[in-house]
């Protein structure tokens, strides 16, 4: 009885078709203590995953320097820093999600959401799947940048779901900020690769904590490889405190990239 059939994002998608693509690149974000060990090998190197045990992977977001590890009083070298690079550094990719994955399985995802099985989120073999996720949700990279997602009513009537796609619902309600305690990082496509990724002639922008940004032998580094640099003060804060700042230096590379409209 296929017409009872129950779709997940995955079959979902695979009916959908487009002709939007973005142009956001796709940035990698770590602590500071990394980026002269990153910068001088030109890789982002796989390490050992806690999501998808006894994997090692590389991890991604499209777009949006979601990623952060909480500290209540970090060092500099404990700050984040954001690589912004180009979307075909990335040659293939392992899995795709509409999300952060880790947030999904550690339940800091909606109840409602984490009651499907990932596997129907999980995305490397749909064709065009960020294209595809961004134009339906979305409708722009500016709005998705900014997380700014389609009433869940509008994907609802434009799609015609009904009560066979509550997977795709669930997600339209979490984009839709429908659970008080998510963050930006449920607005977010992530990237993994299970292989190093070499950033050689593919790095577009680096943002920084100010020390890092003062090194003078670091800023001729990044200026020769004429790499987009950017940096944010700092202060006795969290690191939670940071994501406004991250975001707007990100958005800067990108007006100077001519992306974004410059706006």
């Amino acid at each position: 009885m296929n017409e009872l059939k129950e779709y997940t994002l995955s079959e979902f998608l695979r009916e959908q078709g487009t002709n939007f693509r973005t142009a956001l690149p796709i940035v990698h974000s770590s602590e500071s203590k990394n980026l002269l060990r990153m910068l001088t090998e030109e890789k982002v190197a796989v390490t050992e995953c806690d999501t998808f045990r006894g994997e090692n992977l590389a991890y991604f977001f499209h777009g949006r320097p979601a990623y952060r590890r909480y500290h209540a009083r970090p060092k500099q070298w404990q700050l984040p820093f954001v690589l912004v690079l180009k979307s075909t550094c990335l040659l293939a990719m392992k899995r795709v999600f509409p999300f952060d994955s880790g947030a999904f399985f550690s339940g800091r995802l909606p109840d409602y959401l984490g009651e499907f099985d990932h596997a129907g989120y999980e995305l490397s073999e749909n064709s065009n799947p960020i294209d595809l996720l961004i134009d339906i949700f979305f409708g722009s990279d500016r709005d998705y940048f900014l997380g700014n997602p389609k009433p869940t009513q509008e994907v609802v009537h434009r799609k015609r779901l009904n009560i066979r796609h509550s997977e795709i619902m669930a997600l339209c309600s979490m984009y839709n900020g429908d659970h008080l305690e998510a963050d930006d990082r449920t607005l977010t496509i992530e990237l993994q690769s299970d292989r190093d990724v070499s950033i050689k002639d593919q790095l577009l922008g680096v943002v920084m904590p100010r020390p890092y940004f003062d090194d003078k032998t670091l800023k001729a580094l990044l200026k020769s490889r004429k790499v987009i640099a950017k940096a944010y003060d700092t202060h006795p804060i969290s690191t939670e405190s940071y994501v406004a700042q991250v975001y707007t230096e990100v958005k800067a590379i990108y007006a100077k990239l001519g992306l974004l409209d410059g706006r």
